[in-house]
């Protein structure tokens, strides 16, 4: 097999991301314009391809949770708002732990406290299963005063990056937001959930997008010298829990 095709493949619930690359090979009698071609391919193809910033870990975080998962916010009435980010981590700590109490079953959840977007006040930002919470239990469970619900994806057109680079948004100011403070956090349960990324080597450097996708996104990029070819895709909704089956009827 001559100069094959390496391939990588991520999956995260319906989520696929792939990556298919011929990797050029510097040389020492390379001219820098040679040079600059080959680096074209060769920073596409280093590193931890899927995970290289917060948004993109998010974004696999949130695909596991799939097509039935609802977005949260949770804020605060004036006589219950905090008033630091440590106040603010403590009561979440005890709304995670009254969860835990009702549910009686491990769950999955990514949550994100912000403070400076908005009304500029504390809130929380939570992600859940709906075949763990609805939001009737949610609101029931919640101490601190409001909770508003919206699904993960809004459509066959959405995607789950959009909903990590919103909450990926918050910059850290040294005073509403410490410097170094996780901003977002994701649970065990749900790390332990992504599956290892699969990498073959093939002839074919073309990614098939099944048709019946959701959501898709491609790029390729090529020289005299390698080529990179990139894809990511959502599959369509399938129901897999009778709890969302009876929910989305309801909706319906």
């Amino acid at each position: 097999m001559s100069n094959p095709w390496i391939c990588v493949r991520q999956r995260a619930g319906p989520l696929v991301k792939e990556c298919r690359y011929q990797r050029p090979t510097l040389r020492k009698g390379d001219l820098p314009s040679v040079q600059r071609e080959k680096q074209k391919i060769l920073s596409m193809t280093k590193g931890a391809l899927f995970r290289r910033t917060p948004e993109d870990r998010l974004e696999l975080m949130l695909g596991l949770f799939g097509w039935g998962a609802t977005v949260y916010t949770l804020t605060f009435n004036d006589a219950q708002l905090p008033r630091s980010f440590q106040g603010v981590r403590q009561v979440w700590r005890n709304f995670l732990g009254a969860m835990r109490r009702w549910r009686k079953d491990s769950f999955d959840y990514v949550y994100a406290i912000e403070g400076r977007h908005g009304d500029k006040r504390f809130h929380i930002h939570l992600v859940l299963r709906d075949a763990d919470f609805t939001l009737e239990e949610v609101r029931f469970l919640w101490p601190g005063g409001f909770v508003d619900g919206e699904p993960l994806l809004q459509g066959p057109e959405d995607s789950f990056r959009r909903m990590a680079r919103y909450l990926v948004k918050e910059r850290h100011d040294g005073w509403v937001i410490p410097l170094g403070a996780r901003t977002w956090v994701a649970s065990r349960s749900l790390y332990g959930k992504l599956p290892a990324v699969e990498k073959w080597r093939t002839e074919d450097g073309n990614i098939p997008v099944p048709n019946q996708a959701t959501w898709a996104e491609e790029n390729c990029t090529k020289n005299p010298f390698g080529a990179y070819h990139y894809a990511a895709y959502i599959t369509r909704y399938t129901y897999n829990n009778a709890r969302v089956r009876a929910r989305h009827r309801l909706e319906i």
